[in-house]
């Protein structure tokens, strides 16, 4: 069994490198659009797929923010969210990103791209309407996030899944190393014990300027919907509590949104 996790873990690490660069959007919707921007999204979900296929990006996903219930602690902020989409475009590092989508240079060579790739996929009456629709965002925000480093990650990745995200602000120069050389140990255990699937640290290098300034990073973790139950931990030692509260100490947690997943290329 360890030797099969070995092969596992290895052959993430070696996927990830954890030198992914994505580029997060947060978004909120004008009132009353929310149909037909789901419409545009399916547009473009089949102009990412044939993006990544010409290896000019490593992934596309929407996530659905689901306001928590009132009172609920966790994710903090969790039951008045700040936006109503997020979106995370993905390349394998800043190079690929650097070189863009492929799709054309001018709006006629994008609109011919856009068409062929939703070739019979979507009624071409439909296209023009969508792509006549004008901007149906009243706000986006957006960070390019780089990835510090990532637990195992279980489990595909299917329509339906829950994930949460963390804005955090750093505190202190030792908060990554309490990530990445503490927290992340009992992320993987959590993992292996089916409370959660994956654990993602992430570095914001830049943003744009309506967004949030506090946070330095984003969290990322996606969460088994039907934990086992009835587990035990095992008492924590003096140490665990010592490296608990100092790691805590060295991070503020803004805020936190819990997502379900809408679409996704990869």
């Amino acid at each position: 069994m360890k030797k099969i996790l070995y092969v596992f873990i290895t052959f993430f690490v070696l996927k990830t490198g954890f030198s992914q660069i994505g580029v997060m959007e947060e978004i909120t919707l004008k009132e009353g659009v929310e149909n037909d921007y789901l419409k545009l999204e399916k547009m473009w979900s089949n102009v990412h797929e044939k993006i990544h296929a010409m290896g000019n990006k490593a992934g596309w996903f929407l996530f659905k923010v689901i306001p928590a219930e009132e009172g609920v602690k966790w994710p903090p902020n969790s039951s008045n969210p700040w936006c109503e989409y997020i979106i995370f475009n993905i390349y394998t590092d800043s190079i690929q990103m650097s070189k863009g989508w492929g799709i054309g240079s001018t709006r006629k060579e994008s609109q011919a791209f856009i068409r062929k790739a939703n070739y019979n996929k979507m009624k071409s009456s439909e296209i023009t309407r969508l792509l006549k629709i004008g901007n149906l965002r009243e706000k986006t925000t957006r960070y390019t996030i780089e990835t510090v480093d990532a637990t195992i990650d279980v489990g595909e990745l299917k329509i339906g899944d829950k994930a949460l995200i963390l804005g955090v602000e750093e505190l202190n120069e030792d908060y990554e190393n309490f990530e990445t050389k503490w927290f992340k140990t009992r992320h993987n255990e959590s993992i292996l014990k089916g409370q959660r699937l994956a654990w993602y640290l992430n570095r914001i290098n830049s943003r744009s300027d309506n967004a949030y300034q506090p946070v330095s990073h984003i969290i990322f973790e996606r969460f088994n919907p039907n934990p086992p139950k009835n587990l035990t931990n095992p008492k924590p030692s003096f140490v665990d509590k010592m490296m608990t509260k100092h790691g805590i100490a060295s991070r503020k947690i803004h805020g936190g949104l819990i997502l379900e997943l809408v679409d996704f290329k990869q």
